[in-house]
């Protein structure tokens, strides 16, 4: 047993006095730095910097010349393509690769819209949606006769109209929008389909429009063309899913199923790949295989019938030995001939040769 202390107070443990808990060290240090930071008497600090430039100079002369490259290139870029600065624009960009800086960039742009041939045409595309019972509504997604020149405020559905032009995949797109928004909007009967309708005006000319004192392209002459058409039912992402149903207080099941949009990455393209490889490898197995048991099966027909390309040979000499007559079938040979054929002449002995000779 340990010996006890005689010089201890009366009462007084000799245990060691408990440690503060870590949660309390920790907020009196957060208290004691706030208030040194707020409260504390300024101290001076000895060190200076060794630099007066924050970055080392090969960084900085990197970072200048990636930045007048980029500011030229963007300049040059945006010079007219024609006219004097044609040379000048297709040399700089084609020997500093400002081109290619600027495709993978995603810098690009055109002003071809304003010169020199800016568009001729003014383009609507009207949207009108089918509904179950048959009937076409016209779901107002153009600004036809609704701005009148010259106009305060931008309509942005202008923009999406000359974008929708001609491009199934953004009509698609679009019209599976207008599909789930229909929907929404009658109490979760879905239409049947979407229909794209391009309606144009011609501009007239700069003179034609002094000489006339003006021109309102609403009562210009137009023409229209019917494009896409998307059905509702088979389109992915044109019916409204579950939730939202769910939070628009329709019924969670919709006459049409939910399709969703099947995103591909990296290893999913991989596998397709893949399992295309191993089904040509199939097929091509199976190829060589057919033929191997072709070719064993030829090899067995001929050996269980000897003498055929004897009899054939003999055949074809013999028909090629015997006329031919152009106007029928061949024709057999003379029974003269045939004794000439068939009996050989006899030959003569030396005596008999010698006894023709004397006589």
């Amino acid at each position: 047993m340990s010996e006890e202390r005689d010089d201890a107070p009366a009462g007084e443990s000799l245990e060691a006095p408990a440690e503060p808990a870590s949660a309390q060290g920790e907020e009196q240090a957060k208290a004691q730095l706030h208030e040194t930071l707020l409260h504390g008497a300024p101290t001076s600090v000895e060190r200076r910097p060794d630099s007066r430039w924050v970055y080392p100079l090969w960084g900085i002369l990197l970072v200048s010349l990636f930045v007048a490259f980029h500011s030229a290139t963007l300049l040059v870029w945006n010079l007219p393509g024609k006219g004097l600065s044609k040379q000048f624009n297709k040399d700089f960009l084609d020997k500093s690769y400002g081109r290619k800086y600027v495709s993978a960039a995603r810098l690009s742009q055109s002003w071809a819209m304003f010169a020199p041939n800016p568009n001729r045409s003014n383009t609507f595309m009207r949207v009108f949606v089918e509904d179950q019972d048959g009937q076409l509504w016209d779901f107002e997604q153009d600004i036809w006769e609704e701005d009148r020149y010259p106009y305060w405020f931008y309509d942005r559905r202008g923009k999406v109209n000359r974008r929708l032009d001609g491009k199934k995949h953004y009509q698609r797109i679009y019209g599976a929008w207008v599909c789930r928004e229909w929907e929404r909007q009658h109490e979760g009967v879905p239409p049947k389909s979407v229909t794209f309708i391009k309606r144009w005006t011609k501009i007239p000319a700069p003179n034609q429009v002094i000489e006339k004192g003006g021109w309102n392209q609403w009562e210009a002459e137009y023409k229209q063309k019917e494009q896409e058409t998307i059905t509702c039912k088979t389109t992915v992402n044109a019916q409204l899913p579950p939730e939202l149903r769910e939070r628009y207080g329709l019924s969670p099941e919709g006459e049409n199923d939910f399709r969703h949009v099947r995103h591909k990455t990296w290893w999913d393209k991989a596998e397709d790949e893949r399992k295309k490889a191993e089904r040509q490898a199939e097929t091509e197995a199976r190829r060589a295989k057919w033929q191997e048991e072709r070719e064993e099966r030829e090899a067995a027909r001929e050996e269980q019938t000897p003498g055929k390309g004897s009899r054939g040979a003999l055949r074809a000499k013999r028909v090629g030995s015997a006329p031919i007559d152009p106007r029928g079938p061949i024709a057999e040979p003379d029974s003269d001939d045939e004794a000439e054929v068939d009996e050989p002449e006899a030959e003569q002995s030396p005596d008999e040769g010698d006894a023709d000779v004397g006589n």
